[in-house]
Parts: C-alpha cells; structure tokens; sequence
C-alpha cells in the first residue's frame, strides 16, 4: 500500500473542508461555472449540520436557478432546476425570520423564477411539447401568486394579478395536451373577469361549444350572452343558440328564434338566408307541411331580405327555386280542375293566372342566376347543376307564356352546359 503523508492528507482535507463552504459556492457563482457550483451547494447541503442553516437553501436557490439556464439541459431538468430553486427560497424565508438576503436582493429571484418559468413554457410549446408547456405555465402561474400574496413591488416591472396572456396560454397548452377540464378552468379565469379584445374570441366560443355539448344550458346562455356583449359581429352565438333549438325538434320555436335574432340583426344575411332553407325544406322537403299562401309569402320576404345582402348568388338561386315551385303548384291545381261549372272554370283561370303572374316574378331572379354562372368562369360541380336547374325553369316558363323562340334560346344553352 502506498504511503500518504501527513503533509497530504491535511492539504487535501483542507480542500474538501473548504469546499463545502458558502465562499466557495459564491466564488464559483462568480466565475459562472454554474454546475461545479451546483455540485458544490449539493456537497454542503448533504451535510445534516447545514440542513437548518438558511444561507445554505438561500444559496440553493439561486445556484440552481442559475444553473438552468444552461443550454445543454433538457426542457425538463431546466424545469425540475427551477422547481427545486423555488422550493428551496421559500425554505430559506421560513428558516430566516429577517429574510435578510432576500430583501437585500429585492426578492428579484422571484421574478425570474416567474419569468424563467414562462419563457421555458413558450419554448416547449413551440416544440409542440403541450404537456410540458402546461406545467410551466403553470408553474409561472403559482410562482406569480406568491409574489403577490407576499405583496412584493418591483420597480421595473408590474406583476398582475391576472397576467391574461399567461392565463390563455396555460389554458391553450391544456387545451392541446388533451386535459381539458384543466383547460376549462383557466378559460373561466378569463370569462369571470370579463377579458375581452382582440385574441380572446375563441375563449368565449370554446366555452359555449362546452357547455352545448355537456348540455349544461344556465352556463351556455351565460357565455352566450357574453359573447354577443363583447363581439357581437360573430355569428358564432347565433348559430349556436339555433342549434340548441333546432335539436329539439320544435320548428315553431326554431322559427320564432330566427325572427328574434333577424330583428336584432337584420343585416345578417346568413341568419336570413339559413332562416329562408328552413322555411323551404318546410315547404317543400320530405316532411313538408301543408302549403298555405302565408307561409309562401313569409318565405319570399325573407328571401327578398336575403338577397339585399348577398354578395353572392346562393339566396338568388334559392328564390328562383321557391318561385318555380309556387308557379308550378298553381299549375298543377290548375290542371286537376276537370270541371266545366262557371265557378269552376273562373278558379281553374285564377290559378293559371296565378301561375304565369309568379312566373314572371321567377324571370328576374332566373336571369340573374344565369349571368352569375356564366360570368362565373370554370364552373363547380354544384354550380353546373344549378346553371342548367335555372335555365330549364326559364325554357319552361318561356313555353308556358307561348314564347317557343325565348325557350329555345335557354334550351340551347342547356344542352351546351352538359358539355362544359
């Protein structure tokens, strides 16, 4: 066995003694060479007679605060560095009642650790790590709450109560990480202060959808109506409510819905256009009712209202639909009278009069579907059906005026159609 001398033996226990000392983390801090200080706070930390000093975890703190923002550290050991920094000021403000190094530092700590936190949760974020986003967010969260339960003041920088940017983006980050009734919490955190403004819309429209579809109606109708207060352009509410009563099944209570709504909005033209295919598939569908005149009038008023704000050709086309239809009902009960009693034949001439008066009303929608198709371009799929669906009304009207040359014309154009 070699030999050590004395000599040795007392400069290298002078070494390791004077390596676990707090002078020896400080200079290190100095230099920056944050992991030999790390492992040097671990050394002093170790011993059980340091344990109750509270330099030592004042020490700790801000070692392996430091420490994490080493750039060759994992996401993870960046935050478990930061959770044991914060642990471990905390633990030093309880074992000193002076808090003296804190004070000293004007609790500066804090507020990196607050900082640290939200930035390494953006950057995980960003590398779609959403659960791990989450936590730091979270952490960020907790971190600023014992800033302000503590009531510290920074003077360069103001810590909010509800920091609504890191609030959304926790609740984002839930969102994506699939905890969603996490995220539900820190959406409300939202809603309940009434944030509102550009970026938090979809808040306000995740929350709804929620509630529709937990069918939890009080708390639905409360953020619908917060909704409509804070953005009432979107037609996001709107639809929702509709949906709620279209899913019941009562058409009278989905109609009177639509009236409530296009009374408020009547520039809508979506409410009034959505309104307008309820009212014809009620007409005219597979569960049609009974055909009244009112209910057909209702119907071209509303399309009328429709196609004022229509930018495209959609309520044009559905008029154009609902007007043929009318003509061609007054047609057919033309044609069923057989009789040749004077009444009779003055009902039967009513109705064809009825008929060629309602087309004529079709024509000028007819036509202006026809410029719009053929102005149109390459036509889709839907918009070559419905192209060659109006010119077959105007051949048909034109032949039932007695304008066999007019019906040509759209004839001609019909069968060019079915070789576009």
């Amino acid at each position: 066995m070699k030999k050590v001398s004395l000599l040795s033996l007392l400069i290298f226990c002078s070494f390791f003694v004077k390596a676990q000392t707090l002078d020896d983390v400080n200079s290190l801090m100095d230099k920056k060479q944050y992991k030999s200080a790390k492992d040097a706070i671990d050394k002093y930390m170790a011993d059980p007679k340091n344990a109750g000093k509270p330099d030592g975890w004042y020490y700790k703190g801000r070692v392996y605060n430091a420490y994490s923002y080493d750039s060759s550290l994992s996401k993870k050991d960046v935050y478990d560095l930061k959770l044991q920094s914060f642990d471990a000021f905390k633990k030093y403000q309880q074992l000193d009642d002076k808090d003296l190094r804190m004070k000293v530092e004007q609790y500066q700590s804090y507020l990196d650790l607050y900082f640290g936190y939200y930035d390494l949760g953006a950057s995980q974020f960003n590398t779609k790590d959403f659960a791990g986003a989450y936590e730091s967010f979270k952490k960020a969260l907790d971190v600023k709450d014992y800033i302000l339960g503590k009531q510290y003041i920074y003077t360069l920088a103001k810590v909010y109560a509800l920091d609504t940017a890191l609030v959304l983006n926790t609740a984002i980050a839930a969102t994506q990480a699939k905890n969603l009734d996490d995220a539900l919490g820190y959406y409300r955190k939202l809603t309940d202060a009434n944030v509102a403004g550009k970026g938090y819309e979809e808040v306000y429209e995740y929350l709804a959808d929620y509630y529709a579809k937990k069918e939890d109606a009080a708390n639905l109708q409360a953020i619908i109506d917060k909704g409509k207060r804070f953005y009432p352009q979107n037609g996001f509410w709107s639809e929702l409510e509709l949906r709620q009563v279209s899913a019941k099944g009562d058409k009278p209570a989905l109609f009177a819905k639509y009236e409530e709504l296009i009374a408020k909005d009547p520039g809508n033209f979506q409410l009034g256009y959505n309104y307008s295919i309820e009212m014809y598939n009620n007409l005219y569908g597979k569960d049609a009712i009974k055909v009244t005149d009112a209910a057909r009038d209702k119907l071209t008023a509303t399309l009328k209202s429709a196609i004022a704000n229509d930018k495209g050709i959609d309520a044009t086309m559905l008029m154009s639909n609902h007007l043929f239809n009318v003509a061609a009902d007054y047609s057919s009960q033309a044609s069923l009278i057989k009789s040749t009693k004077p009444e009779d034949v003055k009902k039967k001439n009513e109705l064809k009069a009825n008929s060629i008066r309602v087309m004529n009303e079709t024509i000028p929608y007819a036509d202006a579907a026809v410029k719009f198709f053929e102005s149109a371009g390459t036509l889709r799929p839907v918009q070559k059906a419905n192209y060659k669906i109006v010119l077959g009304y105007l051949s048909d009207i034109y032949n039932a005026k007695g304008d066999a040359k007019k019906a040509a014309e759209y004839d001609k154009k019909r069968m060019a159609a079915d070789k576009m």
